[in-house]
């Protein structure tokens, strides 16, 4: 496809929710519908007290633009899954309100601790329900689903080891890569080098959440010491122009997520968000939701909030096909993915070049 030669689409005219799309950052444990959330608390003593509008303060963005405040939403959101039904169920309705906002293609990434630590539940057992339930709820929708299993910063070794261990051994059932997450502030990646350096050796793609709260410097270290393909946020990156030259040079991609962003406080408002300087530095970027049920939006308002920054319908759709290349798909599914995509974009604005 042809960005330069694409005819002009008035913006307001345009469906974004009907728009094929690509989602590359959405964390499973940001993505629980609130009525779901409400049932499942209500059969945990510790939560059953909490009026609705308490629980939705404790697990929903409240206001507080904080980025620690903002990480605490999910200690109250473990303590949910007290029988194995309600991280299945969670897995389902993740999986439909991604086709409900036609993302063709979805990399859903989640830590089986988050999922297993408040019951007990063995973090093996965690992920085979979910990858089964969501693998289930992708057939029934017609998304294209792959999985990311992620490591905490304040994990111990063990626990991060295991984690890599379960992601090897259910590549069969769609994982492809490894996430690193969790507050960079606070907590260094050094100690999973080691491990992000076996799990690249063995075919994984490696995606690190660096540059968000933290500095251009935490994105170095992703790259040149965790291999990163991709990085999680990376918003820092644009105080650093060597950096951009260098995630250009590697065609390392920006997991970009605005009003998160926004929410956890690392930039002050949309308008003085850096998306339009990185995309002028040329540096590959996606956009991504992060978790859209905890920010109460979908990745479907990230468009409309991406045309506020300036960006156009044209320049929106070279970022969907973009992702195409920078999912962890090897290359001819990436191919048939692309040819897909293009074919429906086509069919969306007539005269657009395939």
């Amino acid at each position: 496809m042809n960005e330069q030669t694409a005819p002009s689409v008035p913006e307001e005219t345009v469906p974004f929710q009907q728009w094929p799309k690509v989602e590359l950052h959405r964390h499973l444990e940001g993505s629980v519908r609130f009525e779901t959330a409400w049932q499942w608390a209500r059969k945990n003593p510790a939560l059953a007290h909490l009026e609705q509008e308490k629980l939705r303060r404790l697990i929903e963005f409240d206001g507080v633009r904080d980025f620690a405040h903002f990480l605490g939403r999910f200690r109250v959101l473990r303590q949910l899954y007290t029988a194995p039904d309600a991280v299945r169920q969670v897995a389902r309705e993740a999986v439909e309100d991604a086709a409900l906002e036609n993302i063709r293609y979805l990399e859903l990434r989640f830590s089986p601790d988050h999922f297993a630590s408040h019951a007990g539940f063995d973090m093996e057992d965690v992920a085979s329900w979910i990858l089964e339930a969501a693998r289930a709820a992708a057939h029934d929708h017609g998304v294209e689903v792959r999985f990311l299993l992620t490591i905490a910063r304040n994990y111990d070794f063990q626990t991060a080891s295991r984690i890599l261990s379960i992601a090897l051994r259910f590549r069969d059932l769609g994982i492809v890569g490894l996430d690193l997450a969790g507050n960079e502030l606070m907590y260094p990646a050094e100690p999973f080098v080691e491990l992000f350096v076996r799990a690249r050796e063995e075919g994984l793609g490696i995606t690190v959440h660096a540059g968000e709260a933290g500095t251009a410097a935490h994105v170095w270290e992703a790259i040149d010491r965790l291999g990163a393909h991709r990085i999680g946020h990376g918003i820092r990156s644009a105080d650093d122009p060597k950096l951009l030259e260098e995630l250009r040079r590697r065609n390392i991609s920006l997991e970009v997520c605005l009003t998160s962003n926004v929410q956890t406080g690392v930039v002050p408002s949309l308008a003085e968000h850096p998306l339009p300087r990185l995309l002028e530095a040329r540096v590959p970027v996606v956009l991504c939701s992060d978790d859209p049920r905890v920010s109460r939006i979908t990745l479907t308002d990230e468009w409309y909030n991406a045309l506020q920054l300036g960006l156009s319908v044209e320049a929106l759709t070279h970022l969907t096909m973009q992702a195409v290349e920078h999912t962890f798909l090897p290359a001819d599914e990436k191919r048939g993915l692309r040819q897909r995509l293009a074919a429906e974009i086509a069919s969306l604005i007539p005269g657009r070049p395939s």
